[in-house]
């Protein structure tokens, strides 16, 4: 019963339709933590059902998708919200000389080799679920005892690969890098040095056994994620700080 209303969408306090609205609602959670809005059935459920179970914390990003913007967890092509907007949470930590630098690649859509080779730039299955990126960047402490819950956002933002030329431009850039790869049967000689803005990482639970057929070679090759690069996510960074 508890998990059925929490996913009730009559129960969202943003307009699920308006980008704007998601941004206004998400910008609540700057400077703060999640515990501060949470109720205590909801605290004592993440406690006890997730981060007491051995070497499982979770992903803070899977508990603010699901406990404040009261949606399920899904793995669709689509964006998590029906105005095209990406939900993503991402870490940044604290380096020695006090500065702050994102803690790793901001990882996106599984890339159907036989699909991509169809597809153009402007009508992608990338774009279509990441142009518009709702990012939510957290800071990761280096105290790890350091409830997940306790954890304090940074920042609130929503990315458009369109407002600056130069990203949109080397986005397409990329993207036409890694789709030709795959187009000349050569898609598990993909690498993340490639590219500069947007890398196809490997990606599963075991990453050396998760393979996928691709199109011009019957070898199948290793499963892989479009990604924004660190150097990209560094970029972002260095844009809010300035």
């Amino acid at each position: 019963i508890f998990m059925g209303q929490l996913f009730n969408n009559s129960s969202h306090q943003f307009d699920e339709y308006s980008q704007k609205s998601i941004l206004e609602y998400a910008k609540r959670l700057e400077e703060k933590t999640l515990r501060e809005f949470l109720s205590k059935q909801e605290i004592d459920f993440i406690e006890a059902n997730i981060l007491a179970k051995p070497g499982n914390k979770g992903k803070l990003g899977h508990h603010i998708e699901q406990f404040y913007f009261r949606y399920p967890l899904n793995s669709v092509s689509e964006a998590d919200f029906p105005c095209d907007l990406e939900l993503k949470v991402t870490p940044i930590k604290y380096i020695k000389n006090g500065q702050l630098r994102p803690k790793e690649r901001l990882v996106c859509n599984i890339i159907n080799f036989m699909d991509i080779v169809n597809e153009s730039w402007k009508s992608s299955t990338f774009l279509k679920k990441n142009r518009f990126t709702l990012l939510i960047r957290y800071i990761d402490p280096i105290d790890k005892s350091i409830n997940l819950l306790d954890y304090k956002i940074f920042d609130v933002q929503i990315f458009d690969i369109f407002e600056n030329s130069g990203d949109s431009k080397q986005f397409e850039q990329d993207w036409n890098v890694i789709v030709d790869k795959v187009k000349n049967g050569i898609a598990d000689d993909i690498s993340e040095s490639d590219t500069l803005f947007l890398g196809a990482c490997t990606k599963g639970a075991n990453r050396e056994k998760s393979y996928r057929k691709q199109p011009f070679n019957s070898e199948k090759a290793r499963q892989r994620a479009f990604a924004f690069k660190q150097q990209f996510m560094a970029e972002l960074l260095r844009r809010k700080l300035n």
